[in-house]
């Protein structure tokens, strides 16, 4: 593993949003009771719903100078656990082993992924001058702190809101991805424990335009897992993992056989508005709003 390819296994994200799937699909003709119609975009708060006791549920929207940020996690985090998921009988030797065995698939003998390791170890020693570069290296890159998208939420972590579906024993979670691509994640978990599971029933997830857009809005899209862009079919996302991909104020649509539509807008995380980039031009200020 050469020094250039260790930089790629450096993600702020687990998921490569390049590869995502671009598929998209034009949402069923609703029954009567189920019109798709703007004044339906969003589900009012149940103030006694029993989602609102769930350890991952935020009750209180803190004002943007005190409200506490997401947690940051470690490419190492990621790393063992997937050495402990793939290779439970090996115990990394030091921090090299680690970095390369979360990017590098091994399917052979526990003999030859030992002889694998010490000769491309031995190449990089060769090539960074010492086995501490190589090491050191390895350990700055795993300890780095980085904002992920799809790491499933502890419980207390802010930016953590879930509403209880109606009619189900299942609700809601949305959680926040990268800041700076405005990633929010959807999974959905056991009401009354706050358990995240794997598809629970049958549904259709889409994103939908947005109404107070002027022109030029999105056209709605059927979401699937964001495993399945990556090669992982449904059936094969391990239990609890599962999640979907939305945006800051996205709205969504859930649909369900045999229940009414549910709709809903994902959150919008407040940020400092970048001052506008100088252009060499004359400015004619006409009015953004109108009443």
């Amino acid at each position: 593993m050469t020094a250039a390819s260790r930089k790629t296994s450096k993600r702020h994200q687990p998921y490569d949003s390049s590869k995502r799937s671009k598929a998209r699909s034009k949402i069923p003709t609703a029954g009567p009771s189920t019109q798709l119609t703007s004044d339906e975009s969003s589900i009012p708060s149940s103030s006694s719903s029993p989602a609102d006791e769930t350890p991952t549920t935020i009750k209180t929207t803190l004002p943007p100078s005190t409200r506490r940020t997401k947690p940051l996690h470690t490419m190492r985090e990621l790393a063992e656990k997937r050495i402990r998921k793939s290779y439970p009988y090996f115990t990394p030797r030091n921090d090299w082993e680690v970095l390369y065995l979360s990017n590098a698939p091994y399917s052979g003998s526990e003999a030859g992924l030992y002889k694998r390791l010490d000769m491309l170890l031995a190449l990089e020693i060769e090539d960074s001058g010492s086995y501490e570069a190589v090491v050191g290296s390895a350990t700055k890159d795993l300890d780095e702190l980085l904002d992920f998208t799809g790491f499933k939420p502890s419980p207390g972590d802010p930016e953590v809101f879930v509403q209880p579906l109606p009619g189900s024993e299942y609700s809601i979670r949305l959680f926040s991805g990268n800041a700076e691509s405005k990633d929010y994640c959807l999974d959905f978990v056991l009401t009354s424990t706050g358990e995240p599971v794997n598809s629970p029933f049958k549904f259709d997830l889409f994103t939908l335009p947005d109404p107070d857009a002027p022109v030029g809005s999105a056209p709605a899209m059927r979401r699937r897992p964001l495993e399945c862009a990556f090669g992982i079919p449904e059936h094969k996302i391990d239990p609890g993992e599962e999640k979907f991909l939305l945006r800051d104020g996205q709205h969504c649509l859930l649909r369900r056989p045999g229940h009414r539509d549910v709709r809903f807008k994902v959150p919008i995380r407040r940020r400092p508005k970048p001052p506008p980039p100088p252009v060499d031009a004359d400015i004619l200020d006409f009015p953004e709003y109108i009443d």
